[in-house]
């Protein structure tokens, strides 16, 4: 039996988080290095931007910050030359959208699963440019991944310039097959933007391999970092022609592709120095194999639930990672059953919507207990009875 190890973490005692999936939790050790590095900034912040960091001014020097781009690329598996540090999965999308040029006509391809945010920024990006925001609509449940592949795949035409997908979607928690999306991309010469918000620290993740043009993901989600900690990775073939989304003093220096892309100035970059800690903690307690348990309680509950609410399940098992959403009977009250689990249970868990349908995304950690699984099970039937 594994030792607890909720105590390594900052959330209240009090609460039940089972949302990990929206906002990540950060352990103890990692957030003082966090803490450790914004000190340092502060105690003479001239020192932390033009010697301590070293990089920002050389092609040569390798300082911290790049210490920590190679110890996340080499997780990932890819060139730390093409790996760009961004805030969040949101800002690097939009990077992309503002690079990227289409012409009229021009159809940027994706699902109906998307996150909402995204999608308004590819149709904004459409719009100036009179091309086509084209949404394939994959309906529930999915069938079999190779189905998906081929099905999607039949959407593809002449004019298809952008494949837009999630790697793990957001509240249907689907683990799409990107690899074979990408792989027939490339051969089509057509572009991918991978949408991997969920996915590093949930998915052995092998970039390299899988070949998309962009792949973003956020570490703050499951990968243990401070928030406001995500990278995007930019394929060599599409680096020249990739425009930064903020000009600055790098557009002059040009020290590397990374930091012509990450220099905005005045910038605190605590959060992605605090990456090798968070990679040294899920080393020393086993993380990969504590994801491994939790997955598969996650994959059990995910059964429970659906038989609870007697609603169909939306996939096998081989679509899920380390969360899975189950539909809640059609006349739920989403928010009210949110609102419902905070006050008077204090459970933070995601309460959604998709087509329409009422959701709730199950998410299970390594810190959390089986017990507020149950516990989420029983006062949420007793919410749907009473309602």
């Amino acid at each position: 039996m594994r030792a607890d190890i909720r105590s390594e973490f900052l959330l209240n005692s009090h609460i039940h988080y089972l949302n990990h999936g929206s906002f990540g939790a950060c352990p103890r050790p990692v957030f003082e290095e966090y803490q450790r590095w914004q000190l340092v900034l502060e105690q003479n912040p001239m020192n932390y931007f033009t010697r301590e960091l070293k990089g920002l001014f050389s092609k040569d020097a390798q300082g911290p910050l790049e210490l920590a781009r190679q110890s996340l690329a080499d997780v990932v598996n890819v060139d730390s030359k093409g790996m760009i540090f961004t805030p969040n999965v949101t800002v690097a999308l939009n990077a992309i959208a503002h690079s990227i040029q289409l012409k009229k006509n021009d159809e940027v391809l994706t699902t109906d699963h998307e996150y909402g945010t995204i999608l308004e920024t590819w149709k904004r990006k459409c719009g100036q440019n009179n091309a086509i925001l084209k949404q394939v609509h994959i309906s529930l449940p999915v069938s079999s991944q190779q189905d998906f592949v081929e099905m999607f795949w039949k959407n593809v035409t002449s004019r298809t310039r952008v494949i837009l997908m999630s790697h793990i979607t957001s509240a249907t928690a689907l683990k799409l097959p990107v690899k074979e999306i990408c792989h027939r991309a490339r051969k089509a010469g057509i572009i991918t933007v991978i949408d991997g918000a969920h996915a590093v620290g949930q998915l052995q993740l092998n970039l390299s391999e899988l070949e998309a043009d962009f792949y973003t993901s956020n570490c703050h989600k499951w990968l243990l970092t401070p928030k406001g900690t995500a990278f995007l990775y930019v394929h060599k073939d599409q680096r020249d022609q990739f425009e930064p989304f903020v000009i600055s003093w790098a557009e002059i220096n040009k020290p590397s592709f990374s930091l012509r892309h990450e220099m905005w100035g005045t910038r605190d970059m605590a959060g992605y120095l605090s990456i090798p800690a968070a990679l040294s903690f899920r080393e020393k307690h086993d993380w990969d194999g504590r994801a491994r348990e939790a997955r598969a309680i996650l994959h059990d509950y995910r059964d429970r639930f659906a038989q609870a609410f007697k609603t169909p399940e939306i996939c096998d098992t081989s679509w899920l990672a380390q969360m899975g959403s189950v539909l809640l009977p059609e006349n739920t009250d989403a928010l009210g059953l949110w609102q419902y689990l905070w006050d008077n249970y204090q459970i933070e868990a995601m309460i959604t919507k998709w087509d329409n349908k009422p959701i709730l995304r199950l998410g299970f950690n390594a810190y959390n207990k089986t017990t507020e699984l149950d516990q989420l099970l029983d006062v949420t039937q007793i919410y749907l009875q009473q309602n």
